[in-house]
């Protein structure tokens, strides 16, 4: 009969848990000297989140590892030599929507200034219209 595996279960209490070995070589730092081989980046992570023991070559490059994020966040959005990205930095170009969308904002203002107009000129007629009615009338009588 197969023998049943035993899969090692995930628990937060040993997320982070450092073994006394560990804490010696911490307390010491010979772990620094260390001739263990580099982890593979599935490795450091699997012991970052405490699925995995952690090792003294993790103890080792956690210094350096830590130091490469810490650059690596601030250079976000930065291209290689530090400067804005170049997409964010150059003015780009209107897109389909945006034109049709000035277009149409551009042909309700025109249709407002030529309907404001056609008003004024309105009401200027009415006026005169009336004014010639008056006189008229004020001749009669």
């Amino acid at each position: 009969m197969a023998k049943k595996t035993t899969k090692k279960k995930f628990s937060f209490s040993n997320m982070f848990k450092v073994t006394e070995s560990q804490k010696q070589d911490i307390a010491t730092g010979k772990f620094s000297g260390s001739k263990a081989p580099k982890n593979s980046a599935k490795d450091d992570f699997l012991m970052d989140i405490g699925v995995k023991e952690r090792n003294q070559a993790y103890f080792r490059d956690l210094e350096d590892r830590q130091k490469r994020g810490r650059e690596a966040s601030n250079k976000l959005g930065k291209d290689l030599r530090g400067n804005p990205a170049t997409d964010r930095s150059r003015p780009r170009g209107e897109t389909a929507a945006e034109r049709a969308a000035r277009l149409k904002k551009e042909a309700l203002e025109k249709r407002k200034t030529e309907g404001k107009e056609r008003r004024k000129k309105f009401y200027k007629q009415k006026d005169e219209r009336l004014a010639k009615l008056k006189a008229k009338l004020l001749n009669l009588a």
